[in-house]
């Protein structure tokens, strides 16, 4: 009896060490640390030997993203540390903008040199820009390109612009400096028939088909406008002879060098 009693004494012993050794070596590798989520402090107790496996540890108990701000996950872990983290958060944004419109012009001779017209008005169009927003705690860190959708396409504008010449209203293609004299239908040498077998009358002027062709429409100033369908023989290069009726008049006229204008 006595030798039953010895024995279990010794194995009551035996585990209470164990228990001791336990305990001790346990107590030894449990590490207090101080997370900071966003300055809010929470003390966890742990066994792991670097930060990293520690915020492992941590990943189902932290439900956001964070960026760890002052310390490596290499690190190892010291009792009492602290470790900061700042939550990370996304805003996704929308916005319209606007698509300017180009101007297009042209040139035309239907419209006087100055003179514009609108064929047709400028739109702008609308495009929508999707953004995401990234932000550390409470401030601003970048933003990123989601997408950019064309919601409309710009309507161009086109403005027409006058190129050509105007005199008294009428539009012409060219002027040309010239000598312009006088004659009646009843001068010597003619017959009252222009080279064209028209009447010789008030409107008619005679010139070098070579510089103007026949048939072309004219305006002389202080005359009005004519059409070119006469000859003469001392009628050459840049003279003109304007047909009046009156021989007072034509005389009158003279001698007078001014732009004839051919008109369009």
């Amino acid at each position: 009896m006595k030798t039953h009693l010895r024995v279990f004494a010794i194995v009551m012993t035996i585990l209470a060490l164990g228990c001791v050794t336990v305990s001790a070596y346990s107590s030894a590798n449990t590490q207090t640390v101080i997370i900071n989520l966003d300055s809010v402090p929470r003390m966890v107790s742990t066994e792991a030997e670097t930060v990293g496996v520690l915020l492992e540890e941590l990943e189902s108990t932290i439900d956001t993203k964070y960026v760890l701000e002052d310390a490596k996950e290499a690190d190892s872990i010291t009792d009492m540390m602290n470790l900061s983290l700042i939550s990370v958060t996304e805003k996704t944004t929308s916005t319209t903008q606007s698509s300017p419109f180009e101007t297009i012009k042209n040139s035309t001779t239907d419209l006087a040199e100055g003179e514009t017209r609108v064929i047709q008005k400028g739109v702008d169009g609308q495009i929508s820009t999707i953004e995401k927003e990234i932000f550390h705690g409470e401030s601003f860190v970048t933003k990123e390109l989601i997408e950019t959708k064309i919601l409309s396409e710009p309507i161009n504008e086109i403005i027409e612009y006058g190129t050509a010449s105007v005199i008294d209203g009428m539009t012409y293609t060219k002027s040309i400096p010239m000598k312009v004299t006088a004659y009646t239908p009843f001068d010597p040498g003619c017959n009252g028939i222009t080279a064209t077998g028209t009447v010789a009358k008030k409107g008619v002027v005679a010139v070098d088909p070579s510089v103007i062709p026949l048939g072309t429409r004219v305006y002389v100033p202080g005359y009005g406008v004519a059409i070119a369908e006469d000859v003469g023989g001392a009628i050459k290069g840049s003279r003109l002879d304007v047909c009046i009726e009156s021989t007072g008049e034509a005389m009158q006229w003279g001698v007078k060098n001014i732009p004839v204008y051919i008109l369009k």
